[in-house]
């Protein structure tokens, strides 16, 4: 498991990889203890909910780098008049073949915090804007822990 989160305390990125699931979670800045592992792993190693703000509603998504999606559509997007879009076409091919292989994490709504080689829970959907909205607004209220 790699676990990438930003510190409520602190506000330092922190990206760990516990060797066990026994082992607390710390941040390594400023040392708080957000628990162990296994507090919300279930027997299969499945995510229950969030280790560092215990939220419940999380999402899967593909582990892609936006930046790198940007780029490639750019890229196709300036050749493309000299290509006769062909480019374009390329950049679906590639974004398709990089959908395929790369693998699903796992992130909570709340506090943002990323959960990878986790096998997936069924019960993770895909992003969804409306439970995205909400966490927003609460952030906006200075609501954010109160849930």
């Amino acid at each position: 498991m790699e676990l990438e989160f930003l510190c409520p305390d602190c506000s330092r990125r922190n990206e760990l990889e516990p060797d066990s699931v026994q082992l607390a979670i710390r941040c390594s800045s400023c040392g708080k203890n957000f628990g162990e592992p296994s507090a919300f792993l279930d027997e299969k190693m499945g995510l229950q909910h969030c280790g560092i703000c215990g939220c419940r509603d999380l999402y899967t998504q593909k582990d892609f780098n936006r930046t790198i999606g940007c780029a490639i559509v750019a890229v196709g997007a300036v050749l493309a008049p000299f290509t006769k879009l062909i480019s374009l076409l390329v950049c679906a091919l590639i974004d398709l073949l990089l959908y395929q292989f790369l693998p699903v994490i796992t992130v909570c709504y709340r506090c943002k915090s990323i959960y990878r080689g986790l096998p997936p829970n069924p019960q993770h959907e895909g992003f969804n804007l409306g439970i995205n909205d909400r966490y927003r607004s609460m952030d906006e209220r200075g609501g954010a822990g109160k849930q």
